[in-house]
């Protein structure tokens, strides 16, 4: 089934090699995580790279779609970067990428200072959630100021 947008005929279906090209790329790649995982733990090899291969089948499929089907199944929007919400995201990811570069910095000199032992996990993981719930509170602030 075919559809017009600005004057040009676009198809909805991939060929079917692109299908199959996918399929294979995905089972390639998830094979191949399987096997890292399998081998980071060789107590448990094959119950290991099968986790593996459950977690990564569906995200290498995709992965292999996206490269291989998707240039002929999805109209890409010519103005589609220049959407409000992507201007929002940027605005949000740049204020919370400061953020957390000050934080970091404050954490390090507290650290260094104090000479405090501290495990770089936790602080890591604080960083990152840090990271995740100051740019999420950045958008939703950006998102009510232009809505209200």
């Amino acid at each position: 089934m075919d559809r017009i947008v600005n004057n040009q005929t676009v198809k909805r279906r991939a060929p079917v090699v692109h299908y199959l090209l996918a399929i294979t790329f995905g089972t390639i790649l998830t094979i191949a995580v399987s096997l890292v995982v399998g081998a980071s733990n060789s107590d448990d090899f094959w119950l290991a790279a099968g986790i593996g291969a459950m977690c990564a089948a569906y995200p290498s499929v995709s992965l292999g779609a996206w490269f291989f089907v998707s240039n002929h199944t999805v109209t890409r929007d010519p103005r589609g970067e220049e959407s409000v919400e992507l201007t929002w995201l940027k605005q949000a990811a740049s204020g919370a990428f400061l953020d957390v570069l000050i934080a970091t910095l404050v954490v390090a000199v507290v650290l260094m200072i104090g000479r405090f032992d501290v495990e770089a996990l936790p602080v890591l993981l604080a960083l990152i959630g840090l990271s995740a719930v100051d740019a999420g509170l950045r958008y939703l602030v950006n998102r009510y100021r232009a809505v209200r």
